[in-house]
C-alpha cells in the first residue's frame, strides 16, 4: 500500500473531509455511514492488485458490494434522503465492477474514471447529508 498517484491522496483528502463533516455535524446515520465509507477506502487500498491497474478488481468490488450493503441498511432505518442518493450513487460503482468483468472491452480508462465519479458522487450525499442536518437544539435551562 502506498501513495504514488495524485487520486490517491485527492481520494483521501475527500475522505477526511466527508467524515470530519459527518463526525462533527451528522447524527447516527452520518457516523455509521462515515465509518462504512473509511474502513471501505482502508480496505481497497489493500484490494487493489496494483500490478492490474486498468481491469477489473475482485477484492475492491467484494468491499464496494459490501459497503453499498452497509449503506443500504442506513437507508432503510434512516429518516433522513441522503443515503438513497448515496446508496444509488454507490450501486453504479458495483454495477460498473460487474461490466467490466462481464465485458472486458471496456475501456480501462473508462472503468477507473466512472468509478472515481461515482464514488466522489457518494461522498458528496453523505456531506451534503451531514451538512444540512439541523443543529440540535440547545438545552435551556429551565425557569423555576
Amino acid at each position: 500500500m502506498g501513495f504514488h498517484a495524485l487520486y490517491q491522496w485527492a481520494s483521501l483528502l475527500a475522505l477526511i473531509v466527508t467524515c470530519g463533516a459527518a463526525v462533527w455535524r451528522g447524527g447516527r446515520p452520518e457516523r455509521w455511514a462515515a465509518a462504512a465509507m473509511a474502513l471501505a477506502w482502508l480496505g481497497s487500498t489493500f484490494a487493489q492488485r496494483s500490478l492490474q491497474l486498468w481491469g477489473p478488481q475482485t477484492g475492491i468490488m467484494i468491499i464496494d458490494g459490501l459497503l453499498l450493503a452497509a449503506l443500504l441498511l442506513i437507508a432503510l432505518r434512516s429518516d433522513r434522503w441522503w443515503p438513497m442518493w448515496a446508496s444509488g450513487f454507490h450501486g453504479l460503482g458495483v454495477f460498473l465492477h460487474l461490466a467490466v468483468m462481464i465485458d472486458a472491452g471496456i475501456w480501462g480508462r473508462a472503468y477507473y474514471v466512472a468509478g472515481a465519479i461515482f464514488s466522489y458522487l457518494t461522498m458528496i450525499a453523505l456531506l451534503i447529508g451531514s451538512l444540512s442536518r439541523p443543529k440540535r437544539p440547545a438545552e435551556t435551562p429551565s425557569a423555576g
